[in-house]
């Protein structure tokens, strides 16, 4: 295994962490982003294309961060939804 993949593994799993944890701490304060949920779902949306946009075009790893940051807003709309 090359030196560079080793390092793309290590900031992916780094990461994943970190947007675990943002996802957790928003459930264990009961808050979501500080946006109204019109607007997290359009971002929602506009997040999810540009991640598919991306992924066709095989940049993989700015349509896998667009493809996190869906993932964030949509917990975010869940516990705002759940909690609000």
């Amino acid at each position: 295994m090359s030196a560079g993949k080793m390092i793309v593994g290590v900031v992916g799993v780094i990461y994943a962490v970190i947007l675990v944890n943002i996802i957790y701490y928003m459930v264990q304060t009961k808050a979501g982003l500080a946006f109204p949920v019109w607007i997290q779902i359009v971002l929602g949306v506009c997040f999810l294309f540009v991640s598919l946009s991306n992924l066709k075009a095989k940049h993989y790893i700015f349509g896998s961060l667009f493809a996190s940051a869906v993932i964030l807003i949509a917990a975010s709309v869940i516990v705002t939804s759940w909690f609000a």
